[in-house]
């Protein structure tokens, strides 16, 4: 099995979890924060990965760390990590989570590229004209690359929407090459 089947595994087991408790925002929300403060932090990933340090250590480390900001149900998983020596994968959990709540709640993911941060009124703008484009609720996942050099490239339902200035200027180079006479 690999690592991707196993975050998988995990994230279908949470995401059950959080409907019955009806703690599937909150649950994202401790889940994000759990992986993120994890990665970042190389004491406790250390100590989560220490196998002599025992399970009830590794729980009681994590309880007092997430004990007010997670759900018991991320609690519990990421305590499971711990112990089976899975914290590796805990980042791929919260990732998959996040797209089967979108999925199951009928959110469309759309991947945003642009040369630099979006504001938030710019933010607010694509999401809007998204979401009424296709008739159904869109966020956003968005990803900053200077290649682009401007403009903005978008990923959605299997379709690519690419006003990235490093396209255009693509588009214009390909038509001077090909023009009889090198566009002259």
């Amino acid at each position: 099995m690999g690592t991707s089947d196993v975050a998988a595994g995990y994230a279908r087991a949470l995401f059950d979890l959080a409907v019955l408790a009806d703690a599937v925002d909150a649950t994202d929300e401790g889940l994000a924060t759990c992986s993120a403060t994890i990665r970042g932090s190389v004491d406790l990933r250390s100590a989560l990965t220490d196998t002599s340090l025992p399970a009830e250590k590794k729980r009681d480390v994590l309880r007092d760390i997430f004990g007010a900001d997670a759900t018991p149900e991320v609690l519990a998983v990421v305590s499971v990590l711990a112990e089976r020596g899975l914290t590796a994968s805990l980042t791929d959990v919260a990732r998959t989570y996040r797209d089967i709540a979108e999925a199951e709640r009928g959110i469309v993911v759309a991947e945003v590229t642009t040369a630099i941060p979006l504001d938030d009124a710019l933010r607010a703008s694509v999401t809007d004209k998204l979401t009424a484009s296709l008739g159904r609720p869109v966020t956003l996942r968005e990803t900053v690359d200077a290649s682009i050099l401007g403009g903005i490239r978008i990923h959605v339902a299997g379709r690519v929407l690419d006003g990235s200035v490093s396209t255009q200027l693509e588009g214009v180079r390909q038509a001077l090459t090909s023009a009889q006479g090198g566009g002259v």
